[in-house]
């Protein structure tokens, strides 16, 4: 098949869409088949990759490049190159990475909080705490994106059960996330060379919930005493806040914030750590962070509304999403029962051969194979 990939974020920017862009591109290649990735984000850079990747093509280009693919293929649902596939009648497939045809923001989280994430209640939330006139644009976009989706899109890939029925369309099919969490079982180490009891990774916004970490790990510290340990592997926006935060409820010393973290670098730091927590205070619609720290062999506790508690099951913990009290309960919890962390790992190995990568990667073939057909 030739496939033509749209992505609205790609290298170098990071993060788990970006992620899926590459490793889809590469396996789809690695199975024979011909790609190219077809992306607005610039790079001054030279990309070097299996697959052809066409950076700000202009008008002209993208014609020839929808004439020349079998199959028109969207990471995230975007409108991108959906009116050049309608014109010139080609196939195309949408994964929704999150809820951009539900609400304005896509995320159903706003300026630090939760946002409605139906298209009505979304325009009047934000007429009233962003601009009529982004409210008007955002709507519009929104409304455009349903009538694609419902009447012109292929087939609807849901990437978690929790996306399927929180964002309910026509012609969809569930398949999660071929993240490529394989590498993540370098950091396997044995249970003496940890060096903290927990452990969080990904990016330092207000979304993740790390502020809610923060509190239950001060709770925590205060029941089990000054040497437990946590360390917060990542970036962002509220780094600053966070750290503040650790020094007003008095846990800096024992709260190691260590940045972000790449190649065998953050291998080393996952290593370290012994039970992940993963406290999205918005609804993630998969959360692949989870399957690569359970890859790791990490004892694992995530926020139960979202796909996070999906992707777990029983072979973790969960808490209601922002309540601080009850992680940091859950986090006693599983830290004293070394019973329990010894049945978590057993059920993590089986629950892992769910995102097995070759499997998910044929998955996608295969619906592309009966779109086409």
């Amino acid at each position: 098949m030739n496939i033509l990939m749209s992505t609205p974020v790609f290298k170098p920017m990071v993060g788990g869409m970006e992620t899926m862009a590459d490793n889809l591109s590469y396996h789809f290649c690695q199975k024979g088949h011909k790609v190219k990735v077809v992306t607005p984000i610039p790079f001054d850079g030279e990309d070097d990759e299996l697959y052809e990747v066409v950076r700000q093509p202009s008008f002209l280009q993208k014609i020839k490049l929808i004439k020349e693919s079998d199959i028109i293929y969207s990471n995230g649902a975007s409108l991108y190159l959906a009116f050049f596939a309608l014109v010139l009648r080609k196939k195309f497939v949408w994964t929704h990475t999150g809820y951009q045809v539900s609400c304005i923001d896509g995320l159903g989280w706003h300026n630090g909080g939760p946002a409605p994430m139906s298209p009505w209640k979304s325009f009047l939330f934000h007429w009233k705490n962003s601009s009529p006139a982004q409210a008007l644009k955002g709507i519009t976009k929104v409304m455009a994106l349903r009538m694609v989706a419902h009447y012109y899109v292929s087939a609807n890939i849901a990437i978690s059960d929790w996306m399927k029925d929180r964002q309910p369309l026509p012609r969809q099919i569930r398949i999660h996330n071929p993240f490529p969490i394989d590498k993540f079982k370098k950091a396997f180490k044995k249970e003496e060379s940890k060096n903290y009891d927990f452990i969080y990774l990904g990016r330092l916004v207000s979304e993740k919930g790390v502020n809610v970490l923060v509190r239950a790990f001060a709770k925590v510290y205060e029941t089990l005493g000054p040497n437990v340990s946590l360390s917060i592997i990542g970036d962002g926006d509220e780094r600053k806040d966070l750290e503040g935060l650790a020094k007003e409820l008095r846990v800096d010393q024992a709260i190691f914030f260590k940045g972000r973290q790449t190649g065998q670098e953050l291998l080393d730091e996952v290593a370290k750590g012994r039970i992940a927590i993963v406290p999205s205070a918005w609804e993630e619609p998969f959360g692949g962070v989870a399957t690569e720290l359970m890859s790791a062999g990490k004892n694992i506790i995530v926020s139960r509304r979202g796909a996070l508690a999906e992707l777990v099951l029983d072979a973790g913990l969960t808490f209601d999403n922002g309540n601080h009290n009850e992680l940091a309960d859950q986090m006693i919890k599983l830290y004293k029962d070394v019973q329990l962390q010894k049945e978590q790992k057993v059920k993590i190995i089986e629950k892992l051969k769910s995102f097995n990568e070759e499997n998910l990667i044929d998955d996608y073939l295969n619906v592309f194979k009966q779109v086409i057909a």
